[in-house]
């Protein structure tokens, strides 16, 4: 079983550490999601560190979100506090804003990285500067990279529950499985909100907010239960029912896609390496 098989079963974190992504990928729904968040722009230290007290360990911190979490300058801080408290790391970045001196310190973190690369279209806005590729060759060299992304003519859309413009209208009626109501995978925004996944790139299921509330507060909230209640419903107005994710038939069909993909961006980084 791959490794994005085996981590979906296991509750997560997901950290925005700020609102506005200046990469402003063309798949990705920023519009959407600048529209209808009010929040700060940029999430604090002191806040992390207030919002993480009540997170187990054993909910693991990803820093990605809706947006580039190195945008962040205290990003690494953030990774160093959450990974000093025993919670397992990953990182979903194209690692602009990262600087090369703070690869060692990202190393001592011991984070799963999925890297998003530049792409031949044009699709991600990744400045390919010298000091980008001076610290894109030495995160491979140094990290453990365990999947890529490059949003190339082989890049497969999950179209975050509608909200991408290649998306194709879905309302999902009967029965649905998804592991994020079972095994909780939660994004927090820079505001310390907590929405449902990284679908709702709309806010439209605010269950909580971990400066206000505890980690068990918010998976009893009456909003993350209504959603857990509708997967044994016939019908209702919850954000999953647009989730390609609740589909069995999209879900093998992009797994299968993705060992391609996969194959396809390690014979690129591979090149890239001897070059």
């Amino acid at each position: 079983m791959s490794d994005e098989m085996i981590s979906l079963f296991q509750p997560w974190l997901e950290v925005t550490t700020v609102s506005n992504c200046t990469i402003d990928c063309s798949y990705c729904p920023q519009r959407i999601f600048q529209k209808h968040y009010h929040g700060c722009k940029m999430l604090t230290l002191s806040d992390f560190k207030s919002a993480l007290v009540s997170v187990p360990r054993y909910v693991g911190i990803h820093f990605s979100g809706f947006a580039e979490p190195f945008l962040n300058p205290q990003c690494i801080d953030m990774m160093e506090y959450a990974h000093s408290k025993g919670h397992r790391i990953s990182l979903f970045s194209t690692l602009v804003g990262l600087r090369n001196t703070d690869v060692e310190r990202l190393k001592r973190c011991d984070p799963e990285v999925t890297l998003h690369l530049p792409d031949n279209l044009g699709n991600a806005k990744i400045p390919l500067t010298q000091t980008y590729k001076d610290t894109l060759t030495a995160v491979m060299r140094r990290l453990r990279i365990t999947t890529f992304y490059v949003m190339n003519e082989h890049f497969i859309s999950n179209e975050r529950a509608g909200s991408c413009t290649d998306t194709k209208g879905r309302h999902l009626r009967g029965w649905f499985f998804c592991e994020k109501l079972s095994a909780p995978q939660f994004v927090m925004l820079p505001n310390c909100d907590v929405t449902l996944c990284c679908m709702d790139f709309g806010l439209k299921h605010i269950i909580g907010n971990l400066a206000s509330q505890s980690w068990l507060e918010i998976i009893r909230s009456p909003e993350y239960q209504k959603v857990c209640a509708n997967r044994l419903k016939i019908d209702g107005d919850v954000l999953c029912r647009k989730c390609a994710w609740a589909s069995v038939n999209f879900r093998t069909q992009y797994y299968i896609k993705r060992v391609v993909q996969r194959y396809y961006v390690k014979q690129c980084i591979a090149q890239y390496c001897k070059k």
